[in-house]
């Protein structure tokens, strides 16, 4: 049996709604990848979240357990309709368990995951170059992981962020208004702009740091607009065959119906979202994103729509709902109170 600590790791990031799941489903069994079905959610729901809380070891094991391991459950057999005996969960926890408990450190606890993964997945495994894993936003603890995983390479997604704003939206009535920081439309919008212009900040920092072999960007419309010629830039950046992709996604070699919450059913790679943001979100919600994320339009070559003036007004208008609305609303009932 392979030992995944001899896999490079490979970590697929970019912010969410951006288009990962598509990715995740084309690059699943690559017979030269390991890949975490969808998404793991390792640097969200365990690391730095356990070290914060200060958690003990088996409390750890439990956290990877109880809430990261819940989403691949969900779906394998809620989404998927796997039979049970095609992926064997209880063995997969077990495995893991054992695994886990060898380092109380992060990168063991990942490797724990990765292991246990190989052990259990109907993949064939004797050709594996890499494991890969996403989360959405782990471009922010690229220096933490190149000083414990110096062989790592990084993947990171970029979307329009106007159709990555219409994505979030689309999602917002069933999901996303559930989460304390996007419980009104309002507060969607201002994380796509802090968090989204975050990772896309720090991604460009990164690959200034750490140079073009070792993070890559890949942008969602032109994979979506001309599959094989950005799945051979890929796969120039990792060594691998560019033959060897299924372009149609799949989830631990399970047909995927995609993530798509407008009741569309994705059986392969499709166009149709990349520059719908003119029919799924308002003018002044584009105008937002252009104004916010203008230099990003410009280092990633997408065309600008709006005027200044449109732009600005838009900020303005988000800006009245951040100030006097929001939960960073400013408390102006302490302005008697300042010393000039």
């Amino acid at each position: 049996m392979i030992d995944v600590s001899k896999l490079d790791p490979v970590f697929f990031c970019g912010h969410r709604a951006s288009g990962g799941g598509m990715y995740m489903g084309i690059f699943d069994f690559h017979p030269e990848l390991l890949v975490y079905p969808h998404e793991c959610k390792f640097f969200q729901l365990f690391y730095p979240l356990v070290e914060i809380k200060k958690l003990k070891p088996n409390d750890k094991i439990n956290q990877i357990i109880d809430f990261n391991f819940k989403f691949l459950k969900s779906g394998f057999f809620d989404v998927c309709k796997a039979d049970k005996t095609y992926f064997n969960f209880e063995k997969f926890i077990k495995k893991f368990e054992i695994e886990a408990k060898k380092k109380d450190n992060w990168q063991n606890y990942l490797r724990a995951i990765f292991q246990a993964y190989l052990e259990t997945t109907p993949q064939r495994t004797d050709k594996l170059k890499y494991f890969m894993e996403r989360t959405s936003s782990t471009e922010i603890y690229a220096a933490e992981i190149f000083k414990k995983l110096p062989n790592a390479k990084f993947i990171h997604n970029i979307r329009d962020p106007r159709d990555n704003y219409a994505s979030m939206k689309s999602r917002w009535e069933k999901k996303l208004k559930h989460l304390s920081d996007s419980d009104s439309l309002g507060a969607l919008r201002q994380t796509c702009i802090m968090r989204g212009r975050l990772g896309i900040d720090v991604g460009i920092v990164n690959q200034k740091i750490w140079g073009k072999k070792k993070y890559l960007f890949t942008k969602y419309d032109d994979m979506v607009a001309n599959t094989d010629k950005e799945l051979k830039k890929i796969s120039n950046f990792l060594k691998i065959n560019p033959k060897n992709f299924n372009k149609i996604p799949t989830f631990c070699g399970l047909p995927w119906p995609g993530n798509n919450f407008d009741d569309k059913d994705f059986k392969t790679v499709s166009k149709s979202q990349s520059g719908a943001w003119k029919k799924r979100i308002t003018r002044e919600e584009a105008a937002l994103m252009e104004f916010h994320f203008k230099d990003v339009f410009e280092f990633f070559n997408y065309k600008l729509y709006f005027s200044d003036n449109e732009r600005a007004d838009a900020a303005r208008e988000h800006y009245k709902w951040l100030n006097y609305e929001s939960k960073w609303k400013a408390d102006f009932s302490l302005s008697t109170k300042a010393k000039w």
